[in-house]
């Protein structure tokens, strides 16, 4: 599959969870492989994520009666301007939240493809059975040491026995064009947790953030030398619970 001949519905279909078998395989391939489809993807799913922040509580509401009476053809025409003004409103909304998120964002863009790295990385590898990781839990002296090496930058290997989460290893992977890597947890009853981790080549801190596909949800942030993301299936306060642990344990003192 290349991206040139990807249909932006397929991106949506993935991101909303929906691509399934063989044609969700051959996705999570390209974007591990395809930057461009990355960038693509981190762009839908943050589209959906400013909805949700924007519009969450609205459709959650109960429509008015008004407007059911209207779509049921008992409006009038006396409505019929105020319908399209509301119309305008929403739009007018939206190109505000557009405008709102370009801003806050655009200073980011580094780590928010970094989180995609890790969503589409977990998929790939959280669901081997047999080579999950390339350095076992048992050797985690050394799996801390390469890691760190081929990062450029110290790393603490976070302890998650007290959340019910054992480290079974970890591996390399890749931010872009620099080496990166995946420490891979797991609880008793096979639920795995990922944390990714690269190098924070923007040397600027960010606030934790959310992204979720699907059932699956990130954590992510950057801090002094390291950008990490933290990335399982699991309740966003959980999610939370954990990734604030994360970070206390892997603070890189300047």
């Amino acid at each position: 599959m290349a991206f040139e001949t990807v249909e932006n519905w397929a991106l949506h279909a993935f991101a909303d969870g929906e691509l399934e078998g063989e044609e969700r395989s051959a996705m999570e391939r390209l974007l591990v492989e395809n930057d461009e489809a990355r960038k693509a993807l981190v762009a839908i799913n943050y589209q959906k994520s400013e909805l949700r922040r924007a519009f969450g509580g609205v459709v959650d509401e109960a429509v008015p009666l008004s407007l059911i009476a209207t779509a049921q053809g008992r409006g009038g025409r006396g409505f019929l301007p105020y319908a399209a003004m509301a119309a305008s409103v929403v739009l007018v909304v939206m190109g505000a939240a557009g405008g709102w998120y370009s801003a806050q964002h655009s200073e980011s863009v580094q780590t928010a493809e970094l989180a995609h790295r890790a969503l589409v990385a977990h998929e790939v590898y959280s669901v081997d059975v047999r080579h999950p990781v390339e350095v076992a839990a048992a050797e985690q002296d050394h799996l801390q040491a390469w890691l760190s090496k081929r990062v450029g930058t110290a790393i603490k290997i976070p302890n998650l026995d007290a959340e019910g989460f054992s480290l079974l290893g970890g591996r390399l992977v890749t931010a872009g064009d620099n080496p990166a890597g995946q420490l891979m947890y797991e609880t008793a009853d096979k639920q795995r947790l990922t944390i990714f981790i690269a190098s924070n080549t923007e040397n600027k801190d960010s606030a934790l953030r959310l992204v979720e596909n699907g059932k699956l949800i990130t954590c992510y942030w950057s801090d002094k030398k390291l950008a990490m993301a933290v990335t399982g299936d699991m309740a966003k306060d959980e999610m939370m619970v954990l990734a604030k642990n994360i970070y206390e344990q892997m603070d890189i003192k300047s």
